[in-house]
């Protein structure tokens, strides 16, 4: 198994034919194509959203040990719903590893017809639309309620609640068995870095792939050319105020691109390639061939499939 970490070149990087593709098919999804609402009521509905403080909805014990952005509603990414428009935390984000994933990694091919398709970390619901425009059925994990609501509600708006399925539950819950060699594609993007258990995750990942399937993964990396995760914390953050409920941060495990190689491997993907980008980031690929057993020993869930 090739342990191919390579960093592209930046011009070929920067060359993502695939972005203008799915900003097209993003247009579809603008107020005259709504089903069941008026725009004024769906818009005041979004819009509303916004700012909104709930921690009660999440259930949590103590707020203040929480993220911000799991207590104060942020709209993922830019959406352009044609009467009016709302600019998301991420901005195209969820676009561009799209098209990064099928223009760099060559790994996602622009059609998904007739695809089952996993989003982990779905937020708002951007990525999901996206996925469904490309012909896909998406089932979505969100673990903040309030997302996994609003996501599901916009899949319902534009008449796809028999395509998109939100599922407010984290990724550890993934163990029943309709979600078992079930996917062709499973997206794992701005996650794994936020996770206390990254090769966990990447098992839940491999199993809930068929034989054949793939794993989109982006992450927040380190550069080292050796194997490395960088622990940062949840205590540690980079930018906004908790006055606000602005800052960023509470990440966990940062891996280096060999790192993440070697824990696609250990969790039992057959093939894999991993590329290191210029702002600490990490895409990769990894695709199961056939289901295999992984090293027991010190597993945190001994019993995972």
């Amino acid at each position: 198994m090739s342990l191919d970490t390579s960093r592209p070149d930046s011009a070929a990087a920067d060359h993502l034919p695939a972005l203008d593709a799915l900003r097209g098919l993003m247009r579809r999804y603008t107020t005259d194509h709504l089903v069941g609402v008026s725009p004024a009521d769906f818009q005041a509905r979004l819009t509303g959203l916004i700012g909104t403080v709930d921690s009660q909805v999440e259930g949590y014990d103590d707020p203040a040990r929480q993220r911000d952005l799991s207590i104060k509603f942020r709209f993922g990414h830019d959406h352009d719903f044609g009467s009016f428009r709302l600019d998301g935390q991420m901005g195209e984000r969820h676009l561009e590893l799209l098209a990064g994933f099928a223009d760099r990694l060559a790994a996602l091919p622009m059609d998904l017809t007739g695809k089952r398709v996993l989003d982990i970390g779905c937020w708002t619901g951007g990525t999901c639309l996206a996925l469904a425009a490309m012909g896909a059925e998406v089932v979505a994990l969100e673990e903040v309620r309030k997302y996994a609501s609003c996501a599901q509600d916009l899949a319902d708006a534009f008449g796809l609640s028999g395509r998109i399925r939100v599922l407010p539950m984290s990724l550890y819950e993934l163990t029943a068995p309709e979600h078992q060699d079930a996917y062709d594609y499973v997206i794992f993007a701005g996650v794994l870095y936020h996770l206390t258990d990254p090769v966990l995750a990447l098992r839940l990942c491999f199993n809930a792939l068929r034989d054949g399937g793939t794993c989109l993964i982006e992450t927040a990396g380190i550069e080292s050319e050796g194997s490395e995760c960088r622990y940062e914390g949840a205590g540690v953050f980079h930018a906004g105020s908790r006055a606000e409920l602005s800052r960023s941060g509470w990440n966990w495990f940062l891996p280096s691109a060999l790192a993440l190689r070697r824990m696609i491997a250990d969790v039992g993907f057959s093939e894999g390639h991993v590329e290191g980008l210029s702002d600490n980031r990490l895409l990769a690929w990894a695709r199961r061939d056939a289901h295999t057993d992984m090293l027991r020993a010190g597993l945190s869930v001994p019993q995972v499939r």
